[in-house]
């Protein structure tokens, strides 16, 4: 009886830190941490709840702890499904909470059957949470994911597990009061479980959300914030190693607004944004999916296109001029469109970094804007060291 208590105790301390722990981590990690957190708080209380009410009708803690037990599996749910962008489905994940605790209540209130009401309970916020795990089992990408959704499994089979013992072990008048089903076995072997696995589960909770704060904090540290491209540090990160074997195959495209200077001075630096804005969408739409773009700072992007050859990337460098300097600026308040000028150059053997390569379109692009900007300059290798450069208009 004394081991029991313990556990009595143990498990809810468990639950309530993690509880506390997810709800204060949510403020860097997003909402479904804060969905653990309440579920987890949720579960502790509903634990608590028949030593908390000792002086009440048994029936009544019976209820409270059933009502508490059923918001802690669809807040679980809750945060499975906001985690993965799945739909919530509320009312379906409500419609069962609500069937499943009338039948909880029926069988406490009119038949006072504490075995029955087990099972049902068990059984329905299995299933709560079954619905989310089912919903997101698709979306899983890293591994700290399928570790959370493997584990989340685990919890749905315990618990089932746990309901089907309980309907081939024991008879309908298995326990007679809530006394003796705390005194029983499948009472301690259901509060070793449920610690036991719910202390799995927060640790695998945890885990995925101090991965979501690293993952947002590595997103604001690698992206620029205006256009949520590459920045030059997120750009090195990406770029092929170039100390490893042959040189990677691949061209580099540097874009630069055309004196993008006059446009905040003639239209103010919200409308320059909107510029920059816009020559980033239009850079990810006209350069090849595969392309790792950045901006390197002011109205300079830099875009390095794996496998591609020069003459490849200086038409679709050519694609994207075009579609700038065709755009429609008036709803930002800009009367003449602005224009941009590239420069184009492709990795070439004795390159020691993608730099190389980048200095070479700079070059080129240093010559478009000299023959007049609003045009592509394309370098030509005729020799390793002088290469030579033409202009595309």
């Amino acid at each position: 009886m004394e081991t029991q208590d313990n556990f009595a105790y143990l498990l809810p301390f468990i639950m309530v830190t993690f509880g506390c722990i997810f709800l204060i981590a949510s403020r860097w990690s997003g909402a479904s941490g804060r969905y653990w957190g309440m579920g987890y708080i949720c579960a502790a209380l509903g634990f608590t709840a028949p030593v908390i009410l000792q002086g009440a009708p048994p029936e009544m803690g019976a209820l409270i702890a059933n009502l508490l037990f059923f918001a802690a599996f669809f807040l679980y749910g809750h945060a499975l499904l906001m985690r993965f962008r799945r739909p919530l489905l509320v009312v379906p994940r409500l419609l069962v909470s609500f069937i499943g605790f009338a039948a909880v209540t029926y069988l406490i209130l009119v038949e006072h059957d504490l075995r029955g009401q087990l099972i049902a309970g068990d059984t329905s916020i299995a299933v709560l949470l079954a619905l989310a795990v089912f919903m997101v089992r698709r979306h899983v990408r890293t591994f700290a994911d399928k570790f959370l959704v493997g584990m989340a499994g685990l919890v749905v089979i315990e618990t089932a597990a746990r309901t089907l013992l309980m309907m081939l072990l024991t008879s309908t008048d298995a326990y007679g009061s809530f006394d003796t089903f705390l005194a029983s076995d499948y009472a301690f072997f259901m509060q070793v479980g449920a610690s036991i696995v719910g202390f799995l589960l927060a640790l695998t909770v945890l885990g995925t959300v101090m991965w979501d704060i690293v993952a947002e904090h590595r997103h604001a540290a690698e992206r620029d914030p205006l256009t949520n491209l590459l920045n030059r540090r997120g750009f090195e990160v990406m770029l092929p190693d170039f100390q490893r074997g042959a040189v990677p195959a691949g061209s580099v495209v540097v874009g630069d607004i055309d004196h993008f200077k006059q446009v905040n001075d003639r239209f103010g630096h919200a409308a320059g944004d909107q510029v920059i804005i816009g020559f980033a969408d239009v850079l990810r739409r006209h350069l090849p999916p595969s392309a790792i773009i950045s901006r390197f700072g002011g109205e300079e992007f830099v875009a390095f296109l794996p496998g591609v050859t020069a003459a490849e990337a200086a038409r679709s460098a050519e694609t994207a001029r075009l579609a700038f300097a065709t755009a429609d600026w008036g709803a930002n308040g800009i009367s003449s469109g602005p224009t941009a000028s590239f420069g184009v150059s492709a990795t070439a053997p004795g390159d020691h970094s993608a730099h190389d390569a980048i200095g070479r379109a700079d070059a080129s692009l240093y010559l478009a804007k000299s023959s007049g900007r609003n045009r592509v300059g394309v370098e030509k290798q005729l020799a390793p060291v002088a290469p030579s450069l033409r202009i595309v208009s």
